[in-house]
């Protein structure tokens, strides 16, 4: 589709499809926005987690990572749970036998190993993938400066 029709199709469906208009805001909003910003928002509030990714950890022993992943681990787990319902692409456990059906959705199952051949593919579940059934994340405060804020700097009045 040339770029002149697209322009026309989207300011066609901006007008009558309600859904699909804040989509097309967020490709024109100078930064970035949406539930992808919110749940990394809402990992960085619960599990600090954005702070301990930033952290060189090098100089710290095993020990006090473990020790520390701990709290983090919580934190983001009771994120994903209160905000994301998420289910597995597959049931099944790891290393139980697969078939793949002819029809299956690359986006969804990722063959890796000796894959050769046609669909239906038989092979052993490494990873069982996880989806996203259901999404409930909280409204991101906007910044004055419409900057993509985290996490707000904390600073203790003394």
């Amino acid at each position: 589709m040339n770029r002149f029709v697209l322009g026309w199709v989207a300011l066609w469906k901006s007008w009558t499809e309600p859904e699909f208009a804040p989509r097309v805001e967020a490709l024109l909003a100078r930064t970035p926005t949406g539930p992808d910003l919110r749940i990394l928002a809402v990992l960085q509030r619960d599990g600090r987690l954005v702070d301990f990714l930033q952290e060189d950890i090098d100089p710290f022993t095993d020990a006090q990572v473990g020790a520390a992943v701990r709290d983090i681990h919580r934190g983001c787990r009771k994120a994903l749970r209160d905000y994301l319902t998420i289910t597995p692409v597959l049931p099944g456990e790891d290393e139980s036998a697969v078939v793949i059906a002819a029809d299956f959705d690359p986006a969804t199952i990722r063959l890796t190993g000796n894959v050769q051949g046609a669909p239906p593919f038989r092979g052993v579940l490494k990873h069982h993938g996880w989806k996203v059934e259901a999404v409930h994340l909280p409204a991101l405060p906007g910044a004055r400066d419409d900057s993509a804020v985290l996490a707000p700097a904390e600073v203790e009045i003394t």
